[in-house]
């Protein structure tokens, strides 16, 4: 079947899977259903009865919620007056009037998108009505200032207003969205920005590691909804302006935020008619006109072409004072209630309310009063629905609403009341990503109806349980699911993580669930930058574990596991040793409880740090013994590679890159590394191209670099390519004589570093500084460059050593030789050599001639043509014959098309 097109959305028939510019869009099941049903047919008009088929094929139910479901639909398709996709044609049925294309799958271009696929700004679900003036003149304030505030009463519409304005931004320069209401302590603005903006950081100092990234950036910062946690947006929106040059904001909040050049814009309520004004010139009173397209895209009772039904238009919005929340709210009652009955409903209850509250401004009054109306009308079960979703802080899914609701409201009984609240306005489709969300104000009063339940802890503990089920699929599904798919389904779990923790850790709490949340949550910190917070959480459960059934369990043991991989990423070389520990205690746990997939990952993590520290064949002995104790559980490619490269084993290693290149091609991941910006892939590629250029494979080595470039380019896997550049790319340029393609590849490390604050990898920048000459730079202190060395541990002291060269200590060249570092042994045999050649010429011979023999056995061309060189140039008369012919021969084993500074001086002595 036919892929079908309309707008910006694309729609699979057969799969039921809908994209909008691009990406995967949400919407719930029904809602798809129906959109299938249409779209099938379209410009044929679908009667009510194929739609409830099509959306309940076993069960019976009444046109309310075909309504409902519709109404979701054209909400979450962006429909409005001026943009149809489905029209109602009375007594018939719906018909789908959009131009649509068709084409087959996989061959015609994508669809152009809309708005820029790096952007995380939603879209928004209605056409605004009587804002246009007011969007202008904000934009042209924007021209001339770097603060921007939308202020006005809860439910004007500042959200509207700013997500068009920052639509119309987006063309010209990038925009970020965070939205503020679903936090609840200002110290997580910046952790949720620098998730936003896309670093995946391994420190606790958000903020450096924001303007780092914002540093030359042109962008256009929304903070939305600040007004619950302003006094920290003040702060850190002030850092931000002072230490970025390009970097505006845009927000909306109740309250300025006074800061010094700040420009605030108040925003009205949409214009009311006087009393008196025609019939013919009320609908282009915005109020008016708002309120009959709201009324029109949730009814087809009334069609307004009567003065009585537009006068009685015009008296609802009046007696709600223009306020866009308000009149939605009151023009969802239409459908149930009729366009009289809304009338005579509103004007008592409001006129009372309001004199009962006159400490309050007017707005206030009257949007509280709606509320209260609108509460007042709901059914049992819609009252007690409402207050059960006040516990999820951000946007959920109806699947997600009935999970936690399924204890108190099941079937039916769920969908009639969740039908209910969506017909009744008081929630909203997000179309942001299809999914369900309660507005800042609504939820404002959702949350005080949740606090006067006597059931409120019952809800709160069946919200966190369904955290745990989500947050277990997350990690299933990481393993399959391409990470924008991972991203876009369980991205706002983090707010549900965060919300049921404070619960759950709260004295009305449950420290069981607590403690097991903390434990199989690190897929959603790790994938989603927020390590710190996650450390945090760690330490925390860890303290309370002592409190719980959890001792000595899995989790435990899953809490351990996460704690030493923090310790690894965020705290460098210095916590290794406190890494192992908490891996050893793991291994113990996993051990006892005979679980292998645990035990694997336990001796994985120890493998990892204790590869950094240069002890290859421990980590050969773990992956080995893993091995032998899980046949065909999964491949120990990716330990096994780099450990026998290291180790001097080219050819195992290049079995293992080769086996691990070919399950990366065939797997969306393959490793668990839950999103900590390792790519299979990349490692072992990287592997492969430092293999090459020790055997001689120089154009291949290039090649494989250029390409490896590249691919991390477009995967943004921060640690694979720091990696990849650190251990293959930068000294290799360096061994090849190539010092402004190491510098610039080194500075591209520091960028990355930086950029996420890998700790890690920032100390082996520090590390090549000292080597690696800057453009107007020669060398550097040789204590500075000695006491590095001293500090360096395991590989990374193997890597400064060989780069340093003739400039490394003897004490530096000892403690590089009494490790398992077999891959450059040869190297650090003829650099203690060189430095013995005045005092001892025997031993350095003796030296140099071990090194060759060490390098043709395996097979280290680059290795073998430098001490050939050494040995040349030692040469008495009589052994000068041997040497060239050596020297001749290893010549030969190169594959280079390039001039190589050890070649040329090679190719000279020949020639002399």
């Amino acid at each position: 079947m036919a892929l079908i097109k309309f707008g910006t959305f694309e729609l699979d028939l057969v799969n039921k899977t809908l994209t909008e510019s691009g990406r995967p869009y949400q919407l719930g099941k029904k809602a798809l259903d129906l959109l299938v049903a249409l779209v099938g047919k379209a410009g044929e008009i679908v009667s009510k009865e194929e739609l409830l088929r099509a959306a309940w094929p076993t069960t019976t139910v009444d046109e309310g919620a075909l309504r409902v479901h519709l109404m979701t639909l054209r909400k979450a398709l962006g429909e409005y007056s001026d943009q149809r996709y489905i029209e109602n044609i009375a007594g018939r049925g719906y018909v789908f009037v959009a131009p649509i294309e068709l084409s087959a799958p996989g061959s015609a271009a994508p669809v152009t998108p809309a708005i820029p696929l790096d952007t995380n700004l939603p879209r928004f679900a209605s056409r605004l009505v009587g804002r246009e003036q007011f969007i202008e003149a904000s934009l042209t304030a924007l021209a001339s200032t770097r603060l921007l505030t939308i202020s006005g009463a809860g439910g004007i519409g500042k959200t509207a207003v700013a997500l068009e304005i920052a639509a119309r931004v987006q063309s010209s320069r990038r925009v970020v969205f965070v939205d503020l209401a679903v936090l609840k302590d200002g110290r997580l603005l910046m952790p949720t920005l620098a998730s936003l903006l896309g670093l995946i950081l391994y420190t606790n100092d958000h903020r450096q590691a924001v303007l780092n990234s914002l540093q030359s950036s042109d962008v256009l910062l929304l903070f939305d909804n600040c007004e619950h946690l302003i006094e920290s947006v003040a702060v850190e929106a002030d850092q931000i302006l002072k230490a970025t040059a390009r970097v505006t904001i845009l927000a909306t909040s109740r309250e300025p935020l006074r800061l010094a050049g700040e420009r605030v814009r108040q925003l009205p309520s949409l214009p009311i008619p006087d009393f008196g004004v025609s019939a013919n010139e009320l609908l282009s009173i915005p109020s008016v006109e708002f309120f009959v397209e709201s009324v029109k895209l949730a009814s087809d009772l009334e069609n307004f072409e009567d003065d009585e039904s537009l006068q009685a238009a015009a008296a609802i919005v009046r007696s709600l004072d223009g306020i866009p929340l308000a009149i939605e709210l009151a023009a969802s009652r239409v459908s149930s209630l009729g366009l009289k009955s809304v009338l005579g409903s509103l004007d008592n209850p409001l006129s009372i309310l309001r004199r009962g509250r006159r400490t309050a401004p007017p707005r206030q009054q009257t949007l509280r009063a709606t509320l209260d109306w609108s509460y007042e009308g709901l059914e049992t079960d819609e009252k007690e629905l409402f207050a059960i979703i006040a516990v999820f802080p951000g946007t959920f899914s109806d699947q997600g609403a009935e999970a936690v609701a399924r204890e108190w409201l099941s079937g039916e009984r769920f969908d009639n009341a969740f039908d209910g609240l969506l017909l009744k306005s008081l929630v909203a489709v997000s179309s942001a990503d299809g999914r369900y969300r309660l507005l800042d104000t609504t939820k404002g009063y959702a949350v005080e109806k949740l606090a006067d339940s006597k059931l409120e802890r019952d809800y709160r503990v069946s919200h966190a349980r369904f955290c745990r089920e989500a947050l277990l699929r997350a990690e299933y599904d990481w393993r399959s699911l391409p990470t924008s798919d991972w991203t876009l389904r369980y991205g706002s779990l983090i707010n549900d993580l965060r919300g049921a923790l404070d619960w759950a850790r709260s004295p009305d709490g449950d420290l069981e669930l607590a403690v097991e949340l903390v434990a199989i949550s690190n897929v959603i910190w790790v994938q989603l930058g927020a390590m710190s917070e996650q450390s945090i959480a760690i330490e925390d459960g860890l303290r309370l574990l002592a409190s719980t059934k959890h001792v000595g369990t899995d989790i435990e043991l899953q809490l351990r596991i996460a704690r030493g991989s923090a310790l690894y990423h965020t705290r460098g070389f210095k916590s290794d040793n406190e890494a192992i520990a908490e891996f050893e205690r793991a291994i113990a746990i996993a051990e006892r409880l005979g679980n292998p997939a645990r035990i694997m990952r336990a001796f994985g993590g120890k493998a990892s740090v204790t590869s950094s520290n240069g002890s290859y064949l421990d980590s050969i002995a773990i992956a080995k013994d893993l091995k032998s104790r899980f046949p065909g559980a999964l491949s120990f490619s990716r330990l096994l590679e780099h450990n026998y490269l290291f180790h001097g084993d080219f050819s195992a290693a290049r079995e293992q890159a080769e086996i691990s290149v070919m399950e990366a091609s065939r797997a969306v991941r393959t490793t668990q590394n839950y999103g900590t910006g390792y790519d299979q892939g990349t490692i072992a590629k990287s592997v492969l191209t430092m293999i090459d250029f020790l055997e001689g494979k120089i154009d291949q080595s290039f090649l494989g670099i250029r390409d490896l470039l590249a691919e991390s380019e477009v995967l943004g896997h921060s640690i694979s390519t720091c990696l990849m550049l650190s251990l293959s790319a930068v000294p290799i340029a360096y061994l090849a004589g190539d010092i402004t393609d190491a510098r610039s590849r080194l500075d591209a490390v520091r960028r990355i570093a930086a950029k996420d604050m890998l700790v890690r990898w920032q100390e082996w920048v520090d590390g090549y500084d000292l080597i690696v000459p800057q453009d107007t730079q020669t060398d550097v202190a040789q204590s500075e460059l000695q006491r590095a060395l001293f500090e360096g541990v395991g590989m990374r002291l193997e890597y400064m050593t060989i780069l340093a060269g003739c400039r490394a200590s003897p004490a530096a060249l000892d403690r590089a030789l009494a490790g398992d570092a077999g891959w450059c042994r040869p190297e650090l045999l003829r650099l203690k050599a060189v430095s013995l050649i005045k005092r001892d010429r025997a031993a350095a011979s003796e030296l140099l001639n071990e090194a060759v023999r060490l390098s043709r056995a395996m097979g280290a061309a680059f290795w073998e043509l430098r001490s050939a060189v050494c040995l040349f140039r030692l040469a008495k008369a009589r052994e000068m014959r041997a040497a060239r012919s050596d020297l001749e021969s290893v010549l030969k084993k190169f594959e280079c098309s390039r001039p190589i500074p050890d070649m040329d001086m090679a190719r000279g002595l020949l020639d002399e």
